[in-house]
C-alpha cells in the first residue's frame, strides 16, 4: 500500500540530494565490477521499484527482468523503459522477494536486490532461499539491507532509548508511514547475521561492505563541491569493506555466489 501510494513521486524523494547521489555512485561502481562478461546473460532486479538499477543495466546491453511487489512501482518502471527505448530488453513481473513465484530456477547470472527488499521481507531466510533458487550456478547476488548498528542513534534522536533493548534483541523496527495501515516491519542486520543468512541459503559470501561508512549523510554540504565529492568517493571505496567500520553504516551490501557445482 505504501509503495503503491508513493510510486508517482518516489524518484523525486531522492533526486537532487547529494547524499543519495553519492550512495548511488558507490552502488554503481561496485555493481560494474560484478557484471557478467557476456551481454547475453540474464539479470534479475528484485524489488526494482521505479527501475533505477534494472533500466541502467538494460541500457548497458543486458536482458533484465524487473520484479516488485508494488504494481504501481512497476508501472513507473515500464513508463521509463518506454521513454528510454528499452522495452525490447526488459520484462516486468509482479513478485514478492519472499517467494519470487513465476520466475524460473537457475536462470539469472546476476541478481540485484537494492533498496533493501530483504529487510522488508516478512521472512528473510525464505527470501534468501528464493534468491538462491533463481540464481544460476556461478552467478552472483548483490543485495543491500538496513544495518542494525547504524540505526542505533535514531532511537536517541527520536527520544526513545527505552525501545532500544527490544530493537537490539530482535533487529526489528517498523516503517513509519503516516497511515498506520501502510506500515510494515523492517529487519536490520548485523554483518555476521547477514553472512549467516546467505550461507544458510547455500551461497558463498564473496564480500560485504557498508554504505556508507563515511558520515556523509550528516554532512551533505561537503558533497556539493564536485572535487570533494570525487575525493570522498575514493576514500569511501578504500574503507567500506573494513570490518571495523561496518558498524558505522546505515546499510550493508553483500555479494554472494552460487557454487558452480
Amino acid at each position: 500500500k505504501y509503495h503503491d501510494r508513493v510510486a508517482a513521486r518516489y524518484d523525486a524523494t531522492y533526486d537532487n540530494d547529494a547524499y543519495w547521489a553519492f550512495y548511488r555512485e558507490i552502488t554503481w561502481r561496485r555493481l560494474k565490477r560484478l557484471l557478467p562478461t557476456d551481454l547475453s546473460s540474464r539479470i534479475l532486479d528484485v524489488g526494482a521499484g521505479t527501475g533505477l538499477w534494472g533500466l541502467r543495466l538494460a541500457k548497458s546491453g543486458f536482458r533484465v527482468t524487473l520484479t516488485d511487489i508494488s504494481p504501481k512501482m512497476l508501472d513507473q518502471a515500464r513508463r521509463k523503459a518506454d521513454e528510454q527505448g528499452l522495452l525490447s530488453r526488459v520484462e516486468f513481473a509482479e513478485a514478492d522477494i519472499t517467494e519470487l513465484l513465476g520466475l524460473p530456477d537457475a536462470a539469472f547470472a546476476l541478481v540485484v536486490a537494492q533498496g533493501d527488499p530483504l529487510s522488508f521481507s516478512p521472512n528473510a531466510q525464505r527470501a534468501a532461499a528464493s534468491l538462491r533458487r533463481v540464481t544460476a550456478p556461478g552467478g552472483c547476488v548483490v543485495a543491500s539491507v538496513d544495518a542494525l548498528y547504524g540505526a542505533l542513534p535514531a532511537f536517541f534522536e527520536a527520544g526513545q532509548p527505552a525501545a532500544l533493548a527490544d530493537f537490539v534483541r530482535t533487529g526489528r523496527s517498523e516503517w513509519l508511514a503516516h497511515d498506520a495501515n501502510e506500515r510494515f516491519p523492517v529487519t536490520h542486520f548485523t554483518p555476521d547475521g547477514l553472512r549467516r543468512l546467505f550461507e544458510r541459503a547455500g551461497f558463498q559470501v564473496a564480500s560485504l561492505i557498508g554504505k556508507t561508512v563515511l558520515p556523509v549523510r550528516r554532512f551533505r554540504e561537503a558533497l556539493e563541491d564536485a572535487a570533494t565529492f570525487d575525493l570522498l568517493l575514493g576514500i569511501e571505496e578504500s574503507l567500506h569493506a573494513e570490518e571495523a567500520l561496518l558498524g558505522c553504516a546505515s546499510h550493508l551490501e553483500i555479494a554472494a555466489r552460487v557454487p558452480k557445482t
